[in-house]
């Protein structure tokens, strides 16, 4: 009997050795789930990126299919965006067309979202991400060789912004003035997306 009892003794696990193990098992549990947490942002990062190149993109094929119209010196002033851009020197925040459904802000799909939802984030249709155009002319004269270089800038608010100074984070990705969506303070609270193309008159 005593004998069957030092046997039972030996094969136990002593408490320094559960506790040893538990440790080293919390150590790569805390391992895996920081691992889980850094692959979660670069999926969402890697998902905003794309929809955000996509939003881009529609906004230059829109502005291609608007330059259909601008076939002489006087049809620019019946084009929504392309007239509106001529008149800028500087980045500008388009505006938004009822009749096309189509304008500045997005939601988290991609969505366009009217300007009386940009700020509904508790709705889910908030403006996640809002575009800005910069218009340069590179030939303003008429006749059919008007063109302007487009630059079309999609902007998305980080999860986590620095705020520096006195600024206050926006409640969504169209809550600063395009002039101030990249100044010292206001750039860290944004993701920057750039495209560039050309919108030209069309030859009568």
């Amino acid at each position: 009997m005593k004998r069957t009892r030092n046997r039972a003794a030996i094969a136990a696990y002593t408490a320094v050795e559960v506790l040893m193990a538990m440790a080293v098992l919390a150590v790569g549990v805390i391992g895996i789930i920081a691992s889980e947490k850094v692959t979660v942002s670069s999926n969402l990062h890697a998902k905003n990126l794309a929809i955000a190149s996509h939003i881009g993109q529609a906004w230059l094929g829109v502005l291609d299919a608007e330059s259909s119209v601008w076939n002489d010196s006087l049809a620019i002033a019946n084009t929504t965006w392309i007239n509106q851009g001529a008149g800028e020197t500087d980045w500008f925040r388009p505006t938004y067309s009822g009749a096309l459904l189509f304008g500045p802000a997005f939601d988290a799909l991609g969505n366009p979202v009217r300007p009386a939802d940009q700020d509904s984030p508790a709705a889910g249709n908030g403006a996640k991400f809002c575009v800005d155009l910069r218009f340069s002319a590179l030939n303003t004269s008429v006749g059919g060789t008007g063109m302007y270089r487009v630059e079309v800038r999609v902007v998305w608010l980080r999860e986590q912004g620095i705020v520096s100074g006195a600024v206050t984070a926006p409640t969504n990705a169209c809550g600063i003035a395009p002039a101030l969506v990249a100044g010292a303070d206001e750039q860290h609270l944004y993701y920057f997306l750039f495209l560039s193309g050309a919108v030209r008159q069309v030859v009568p």
